[in-house]
């Protein structure tokens, strides 16, 4: 089995800053824990103001807050892949001028980890705020004896933002042509994205 960095990554998207109003903390978002009591019903995300030529939008629409943020394309694909440890929150985009655009969008919450890194092979500095996780990889090495059979789509438990895929869901997305996204081979990463 083989795994890939997951990255959202588009050009001269509409580019959204903040979470809807009365959402939880965005640091909530990169736990692995339910959200789905604390976020708004009928949430909205709008396009920045501070890139008003950007306006694409993307099956992975790129954000601020570093979030999973999926069109309903993408989101049927992923149910249909039995992702089981997705939690949807479901949001509308709006443009630069309040009008809805993507009426059907969802932030992906990924629920729980996995121990995929392999801390003794990688390269790699703690985070000097949050002591149990990651602050800097310089080269990834797996663990994949450790992961779960039946994660798909995961984050790593000591770097919980850093999304994991399998090599039949980058395969499911790149047939469907899924928009919006970059991977990279997990094994031996570098930390950097071109």
């Amino acid at each position: 089995m083989k795994y890939f960095i997951f990255k959202v990554m588009a050009e001269e998207a509409g580019y959204i800053e903040e979470l809807p109003i009365g959402s939880p903390a965005d640091w909530k978002l990169h736990e692995g824990i339910g959200l789905a009591r604390e976020f708004p019903m009928g949430g909205e995300v709008s396009f920045s103001n501070n890139y008003p030529d950007d306006r694409n939008l993307y099956d992975f629409q790129p954000n601020m807050m570093s979030n999973l943020l999926v069109s309903g394309r993408a989101r049927k694909l992923i149910e249909s892949l039995s992702v089981s440890n997705a939690e949807w929150l479901p949001v509308a985009i709006k443009d630069h001028k309040g009008n809805v655009v993507g009426p059907d969008y969802a932030f992906l919450n990924l629920l729980g980890a996995e121990d995929a890194i392999d801390m003794e092979r990688s390269d790699y500095e703690m985070d000097s705020l949050e002591k149990d996780q990651i602050g800097v990889i310089d080269r990834l090495a797996l663990n994949t004896s450790a992961i779960s059979p039946d994660a798909k789509m995961f984050r790593c438990t000591k770097e919980r933002r850093l999304i994991l895929i399998r090599d039949d869901v980058h395969a499911a997305f790149e047939q469907a042509g899924l928009t919006g996204f970059k991977v990279y081979e997990a094994e031996g990463w570098d930390g950097l994205e071109l």
